[in-house]
């Protein structure tokens, strides 16, 4: 057995010591009760804003549902929804795989998530309707789709978002049955009955364990490769597509990279509410803001990485195509929204996070989370609205010749995007009344694998490694 020693500035960043597992069980499972006040308030808040969402969003398909270039800040918002509510299980899945230890609270916030993948196909469904046809009097549009049916982008694009959900609740499930255990043998009424339907007879034999770990690598695979897929054709036949000349292979993965920081980004807010207003300060410990910390930090260089690389393609190309791309992303009409992006997803972020002080602790480091959020809107805002603000006949030019004039959102807009967003906050505070915000098996694995130690003038956890 081998272990490691994570070095703390005081003790109460070490987990408890010989915390009984029942003890664990009972706290967490009630944290899906009682819920205060402010929750409450929260939660009538944000469903009202989603009811609204909606309901703008049923208006503007019947008031402009023939016009794709009134719809730009809904390609918008579902690119976004893609990005952080398909983006955050990627927290929940790849360091578990790495077999960190620090990832252990946060699995569960982040494989919430997943649930929120609905909204991005509600919002998708007027998209998927205004969408031109591959072929339209006989010319067929430039896309990836060369010789396929016509509506190959509709149905493909919104099959994957829905492999995407799927493989996203499978994820979630397979790493939630000993929850559910729990709830059947720790809680009363629904709950109980929902943890001993879903337990499936779970009692946790080496078997059980055995293909619950396969389980957690499968579907965690299947997830990355199908989020990387659903990036892919929703930036090409929702966003390159629509603007002649536009090509750009880069553009796929730019997204689903800065899908992986905007979804970090997410994990840690809701990992840093939940740890304050559930007073869950001894099963939530700093090491996990700060692993998070590094690991934004990194993406954030990897998202002007991205940026550099395929800026630099229509730089120095400077062929009509490539004039016209940077014209109609970065100079023209949304230069007020590149450089917001550029300020808020990379400068502003690498400022902040360069700082150890900073990765140290959580407020500021929550502060840098919603900044990137707000970057990442802007820079969604930046590629898709001018995209769909592309009039119809421009669609099968060579290259766009006049650069649209830049479409500011109306009121439908704005209510469609509070509410989206909203919708997604309500779907993920809402599943934390149904199991609880942190894994108990997982909470209770680091209890059992670490220990509290004095090392030189500090403190440390001691973290073994079993296999």
């Amino acid at each position: 057995m081998a272990s490691q020693a994570v070095a703390h500035e005081s003790e109460h960043h070490a987990p408890p010591p010989n915390v009984d597992a029942d003890m664990v069980a009972r706290e967490l499972i009630a944290t899906t009760t009682g819920a205060s006040g402010r929750f409450k308030a929260w939660v009538w808040g944000l469903g009202i804003l989603s009811i609204a969402g909606i309901v703008a969003l049923v208006i503007k398909f019947i008031d402009q549902g023939d016009d794709s270039t009134k719809w730009g800040y809904v390609a918008a918002l579902v690119s976004f929804l893609l990005s952080v509510a398909g983006g955050a299980p990627m927290v929940a899945m790849a360091p578990v795989m790495a077999k960190a230890n620090w990832v252990r609270p946060i699995t569960r916030i982040a494989s919430l998530f997943s649930f929120a993948s609905v909204v991005t196909l509600v919002m998708l469904i007027p998209l998927v309707a205004i969408l031109p046809p591959l072929v339209t009097e006989g010319a067929r549009r430039r896309t990836i789709w060369y010789e396929a049916p016509d509506y190959s982008p509709h149905i493909w694009t919104t099959l994957a978002l829905v492999m995407l959900l799927i493989t996203g609740i499978m994820l979630f499930y397979s790493a939630a049955l000993p929850d559910f255990a729990s709830m059947r043998d720790h809680s009363t009424g629904w709950r109980k009955r929902l943890g001993k339907r879903l337990a499936r007879g779970w009692v946790g034999t080496d078997a059980q364990w055995r293909t619950l770990r396969m389980r957690i690598g499968m579907f965690g695979t299947f997830y990355f490769l199908i989020l990387v897929f659903a990036n892919f054709l929703f930036t090409t036949d929702f966003g390159q597509s629509m603007v002649p000349g536009w090509r750009d292979a880069i553009l796929p993965m730019y997204h689903t990279v800065s899908g992986f920081q905007a979804g970090v980004a997410g994990g840690v807010i809701a990992l840093y509410f939940s740890r304050k207003y559930m007073k869950l300060e001894k099963f939530i410990h700093l090491d996990a803001f700060w692993s998070l910390g590094r690991l934004l930090f990194a993406l954030t260089l990897l998202w002007i990485y991205f940026f550099y690389s395929s800026f630099i393609v229509f730089w120095y190309g400077r062929s009509e195509n490539d004039i016209a791309t940077l014209n109609h992303q970065i100079k023209g009409p949304m230069i007020w929204a590149f450089f917001g992006a550029m300020i808020l997803l990379w400068f502003v972020p690498w400022w902040i996070l360069i700082w150890n002080k900073v990765r140290r602790g959580t407020t500021v480091m929550v502060m840098g989370s919603f900044v990137i959020l707000v970057g990442l809107m802007l820079d969604r805002i930046r590629m898709f609205v001018p995209a769909w603000s592309v009039p119809g006949d421009q669609i099968h030019e060579k290259w766009l010749k006049v650069i649209p004039e830049t479409y500011w959102p109306d009121i439908f807009d704005i209510l469609i995007m509070a509410g989206g967003i909203s919708l997604v906050a309500f779907i993920v505070m809402m599943m934390t009344r149904v199991v609880p915000v942190l894994s108990v098996w997982q909470v209770q694995e680091f209890n059992l694998l670490s220990k509290p130690i004095k090392y030189i003038r500090g403190h440390a956890t001691l973290v073994a490694k079993p296999d």
